[in-house]
C-alpha cells in the first residue's frame, strides 16, 4: 500500500512525516531545525557534511531496469502461450511425417500462423 501525504514508509512501519509540500520556506526550514538566514547563507560546510552522513545523498533511487530478454520471457511464460508452442510442434511433426502434400501445406500453415500469434501476442505485450 502507498504511503499517504504526511506518511514515510520505511519498511517495516509508516512513520508520521510533515507535509513539506504545503508548508511555506519558512515553516519548512524551521521545522529541520535550520538558522532563519538559511535562504541567504545557505548550509554551512560541516552541517552539509553531517546531513550527507546522517542522510545518505541527495538523490532519488532507480529502479532496476527490465532488459528487453526479461520482458520477452514475462509475455511467452503462461499456460497458454506453452499450450500453442506444443500444438505448433505437434503440427509441425505431422507435416513432416505426412506423406500428403496437402496434408503437409495445412500443418505447415498451422505452424506458421500459431507462430504468428505467438510473436504478434509478445510484441504487444511488450510495448504496452
Amino acid at each position: 500500500m502507498a504511503p499517504k501525504a504526511g506518511e514515510v514508509d520505511s519498511g517495516a512501519a509508516k512513520v508520521s512525516a510533515p507535509a513539506y509540500h504545503v508548508m511555506t520556506k519558512e515553516q519548512t526550514i524551521a521545522d529541520l531545525g535550520l538558522n532563519a538566514d538559511l535562504r541567504k547563507t545557505g548550509l554551512s560546510t560541516a552541517e552539509a557534511k553531517a546531513r550527507f552522513e546522517q542522510y545518505g545523498p541527495n538523490q532519488l533511487t532507480e529502479k532496476e531496469k527490465v532488459t528487453l530478454l526479461q520482458r520477452i520471457w514475462k509475455q511467452v511464460s503462461n499456460v497458454l502461450v506453452g499450450i500453442l508452442v506444443f500444438v505448433a510442434v505437434v503440427s509441425l511433426a505431422k507435416g513432416i511425417a505426412s506423406s500428403d502434400a496437402e496434408s503437409r501445406l495445412t500443418n505447415f500453415i498451422e505452424v506458421g500462423l500459431i507462430t504468428f500469434v505467438i510473436t504478434l501476442n509478445t510484441t504487444i505485450g511488450i510495448y504496452q
